[in-house]
């Protein structure tokens, strides 16, 4: 559908909402004047479960609409400041279709509320074609709850408009769309950011897209971006998003409505959702999962040097520090070094560290909070090193002199357990 804007007499948005009132008021058999304007528009605070015009338009057409657009626009006209008021041209379909109409020539020629005058005015306005329209389709994806693939439309017009438009079958079978109308503005040459005001969206929230092109966005057929706005509970979001351009509307409308996944998009997408929680800290120490997360971390601070035992009995050196009170992490093996943060699981035995490098590898290594010996610690493995990986228990031993002179003198990829004294032999052969 397309939202391009439209302006319209006032005559005639006056007689289409006459029109509508008098067949809600009909439907519900209710008087409009005993409701309160957030009542009967759907806005503000308002009982969803009573009647309103935004539950009544949605009920008709299957589509959602913001009940504070369409009071926005009566208060416009009753400013008198212009003869005229510009509509969303997709709204005024949607409200012609509530009221039992077709379309606009069909409600133009047939409703009892429009004069002759306003007739000759306005039966020229849905005869254009958007031939000057320069408009691009796109299939747009992201994920909810971290995981849930939503598909939506995002449709732009000249670069200057769009609409975006979100699939929601949690009611019924039926697909419907919660609908953003906004703006566009070019960022720098290489990228796009759209504005949807709440009062431009059918669910009367505002959010924020904001993909990159590069150059040549025409004959880009993936895009990148992300999007900043609310759930269903008003938390903040965010999270990455990628377009799939398609060549017109039919294809888009086809394509956003097939539950298909694309593996591809999926595994791009997954858990790339941040959202807010809406339960505020009363003090700084309510952010953390771990209570005694700076007293443990505080106590680890520091250098440890120690073996992984591989499939063959060789032991491969690590170099493993926390950093500081932030949970800085550093390990090395050999001369590869990986960079993480430290985080406490929730039982609070062990700092996790997790570590991702260029090519997108996720590697972990976790450290037992509680030593088995004096200076002596438990470690486990998930690296992802070169052609191999690293998987399984690693002893740590801080701060111990021995081995660091070891190391310091062996600059071999493996040791053998023999190089070591006896003691260490006998802790790698109890704890691995």
């Amino acid at each position: 559908m397309n939202a391009k804007g439209i302006q319209v007499s006032f005559e005639l948005f006056l007689s289409l909402h006459q029109e509508l009132m008098s067949i809600f008021s009909k439907q519900y058999s209710i008087e409009v004047k005993i409701l309160t304007v957030f009542q009967l528009y759907g806005f503000g605070n308002y009982d969803e479960r009573q009647p309103n015009l935004k539950g009544f338009i949605s009920k008709a057409t299957g589509q959602q609409i913001n009940g504070k657009y369409i009071y926005n626009k009566i208060k416009e006209i009753e400013k008198g400041k212009s003869h005229y008021v510009r509509l969303r041209k997709d709204y005024l379909s949607l409200l012609i279709l509530a009221i039992g109409y077709d379309n606009y020539g069909h409600y133009l020629k047939d409703s009892p509320y429009i004069t002759d005058k306003v007739r000759h005015k306005e039966k020229n306005h849905f005869e254009e074609t958007d031939k000057s329209v320069d408009v691009l389709y796109y299939i747009g994806y992201y994920v909810i709850d971290k995981q849930l693939y939503v598909k939506s439309k995002l449709t732009i017009f000249n670069l200057k408009t769009a609409t975006w438009e979100i699939l929601n079958w949690e009611e019924s079978n039926d697909a419907n769309f919660y609908t953003y109308y906004g703006k566009c503005t070019s960022t720098g040459g290489s990228a796009l950011s759209f504005y949807f005001s709440k009062e431009n969206s059918s669910v009367g929230k505002e959010c924020f897209v904001n993909l990159f092109y590069g150059n040549m966005m025409q004959h880009k057929p993936v895009l990148l971006g992300a999007y900043c706005g609310f759930d269903k509970s008003n938390n903040p979001v965010v999270g990455k998003m990628v377009l799939e351009q398609v060549p017109d509307a039919a294809t888009q409308e086809q394509k956003v409505i097939s539950k298909d996944i694309n593996p591809v998009f999926y595994y791009h997408l997954y858990s790339q959702r941040l959202e807010i929680n809406g339960n505020l800290p009363h003090k700084d120490s309510d952010l953390s999962t771990s209570i005694n997360r700076l007293e443990i971390i505080n106590f680890l601070i520091g250098d440890y040097l120690g073996f992984y035992l591989d499939n063959n009995n060789y032991l491969i050196p690590l170099h493993f520090q926390v950093i500081n009170d932030l949970g800085e992490i550093k390990l090395k093996i050999n001369n590869t070094t990986f960079n993480g943060l430290g985080r406490m699981n929730s039982t609070e035995n062990y700092l996790v560290s997790e570590f991702r490098d260029k090519e997108e590898n996720f590697s972990q290594m976790s450290i037992q909070v509680q030593p088995l010996e004096r200076d002596l610690f438990l470690g486990h493995l998930l690296i992802y090193y070169g052609t191999n990986v690293l998987s399984g228990k690693v002893l740590l031993w801080k701060g111990n002199k021995t081995i660091a002179k070891l190391i310091r003198n062996n600059k071999a990829f493996y040791l053998d357990k023999s190089d070591l004294d006896r003691q260490i032999m006998a802790q790698l052969d109890k704890y691995l």
